[in-house]
């Protein structure tokens, strides 16, 4: 039985493995947006939430913040459990990168400019072997699930597999014909627009369920695969943390997302939970 646990486990890393890392580059730094250098833009608006599809499972993205350049993306992506992923995009006139903040050696995408027909770029994928991209289509019309889009930038890769991006969109699907199992498949499912719930001073996240506030110091814990908890460092005082999950393991524990939690104790922390007029927002 424990041993079917580590396969299924294996398979989900796998998935977020390619996820996050279908290939890597060796680029130069992009310093400015390309729509400032008079591109058209392919990051995906920071106002949506995005939802896709992929060869097994599926993964929701909200952008979370920029930082040194980078437009930073949260995303979980789930199949028979869930696991955390950072990404982040960077654009300048020579083109886009999709990269991995989790494995920075990782970068899953680059979409080289100028958007023309013609444009050709190569790089290195996960088994090491060298792929050849060319643009060879910028007027394509792509349905899939999210919708229809015009002008859908076609790029088609030597190893057989296509990839599509729409402006302010960026990827919206990858696809390898005729293959048994297309594990590099994604497609966009839905772009739906950001809905920001305060509560109080902070941000209600989709399913958040409480928060806490720290009284004491008290223990930040993480479960290992065993679900044995293992120590990270010392919450301090006034300290305010989202509450996604709770369960009676350990004495009672407060989930806090990504495996962290904190131990139940009313003298160190006090939680609260927020009304259901604001949860009935988030639906």
């Amino acid at each position: 039985m424990r041993r079917g646990r580590e396969i299924k486990k294996s398979k989900l890393f796998y998935f977020v493995l390619l996820l996050a890392a279908v290939s890597f580059f060796t680029v130069k730094p992009f310093t400015e947006k390309a729509s400032a250098s008079g591109h058209d833009s392919y990051l995906p608006d920071t106002t949506k939430l995005l939802k896709y599809a992929h060869s097994e499972g599926s993964s929701t993205q909200e952008f979370s913040h920029a930082k040194d350049g980078k437009y930073i993306w949260k995303g979980i992506y789930s199949y028979g459990g869930d696991q955390y992923f950072t990404k982040y995009y960077k654009e300048d006139k020579s083109g886009l990168i999709i990269g991995n903040l989790d494995h920075e050696k990782f970068f899953f995408m680059n979409l080289a400019y100028p958007v023309k027909v013609g444009t050709t770029w190569s790089y290195t994928d996960y088994e090491g072997k060298k792929i050849t991209c060319k643009i060879s289509s910028v007027t394509k019309t792509i349905k899939i699930r999210a919708g229809a889009f015009k002008n859908v930038v076609e790029v088609k890769e030597s190893n057989g597999t296509y990839r599509y991006f729409a402006k302010n969109v960026g990827l919206i699907k990858v696809y390898r014909p005729n293959a048994i199992f297309d594990a590099d498949y994604l497609e966009l499912v839905s772009i739906k627009t950001k809905i920001t719930v305060l509560w109080g001073n902070s941000e209600l996240k989709k399913g958040q369920i409480g928060r806490i506030t720290v009284q004491k110091p008290i223990n930040l814990w993480k479960r290992d695969k065993d679900h044995r908890l293992q120590f990270v460092r010392i919450l301090k005082p006034f300290e305010q943390y989202r509450v996604y999950t709770y369960d009676q393991q350990n004495g009672g524990q407060y989930g806090l997302g990504a495996g962290y939690s904190v131990t139940k104790m009313p003298t160190h922390i006090k939680y609260k939970t927020p009304s259901k007029q604001l949860l009935d927002k988030l639906k």
